[in-house]
């Protein structure tokens, strides 16, 4: 639950950074659980998720009347694996554009990332986060779903083993 909580919190800086403000992120499950895992391929699989959700929500919301909805993280601890459910309510992604979305350097941002008085990281744009985040997972015995209902949101599922005899996935 620390990796879950860092990683929503550098996703917020992020894009507080970049609009002004960023949705509220709730995280949900037992706050001291714990699993062994790589914590920094963790971390940048979360960070990648939850930035997605964040960026999706406010640019849906940014010229609203309405309160933007927080994104939820829902950690469940099961027998065999742990899932972790990003959850958002950013308009989800239309069906036609599915397919893509794991294809590495298709982004959705509309315009190539200007990293002028940047540090080097900005929300979107180069078409990484989801494909080396789904690698990761299926490396160490896990996955990557992606969930969209468009006009609402998306559910990223990520399934990471918990077993650790899962094998390293060698040529």
């Amino acid at each position: 639950m620390l990796v879950a909580r860092l990683a929503s919190e550098d996703a917020r800086a992020i894009c507080m950074r970049e609009y002004g403000s960023a949705p509220d992120v709730n995280i949900y499950g037992h706050p001291d659980f714990t699993f062994p895992y790589v914590t920094i391929h963790l971390h940048l699989m979360m960070f990648e998720l939850v930035k997605n959700s964040l960026r999706a929500v406010q640019e849906r919301f940014m010229n609203s009347d309405k309160h933007a909805p927080p994104v939820r993280i829902i950690v469940a601890d099961g027998a065999e694996d742990v899932t972790i459910k990003i959850s958002d309510e950013g308009g989800g992604i239309p069906r036609s554009g599915l397919p893509r979305i794991f294809t590495y350097l298709y982004s959705t941002a509309e315009h190539p990332p200007d990293l002028d008085g940047h540090n080097g990281v900005t929300m979107a744009g180069y078409g990484y986060g989801l494909p080396i985040s789904r690698l990761y997972a299926r490396y160490f015995g896990g996955d990557l779903q992606i969930i969209s209902m468009e006009g609402y949101g998306t559910d990223a599922y990520l399934h990471l083993s918990r077993l650790g005899d899962s094998e390293e996935p060698l040529p």
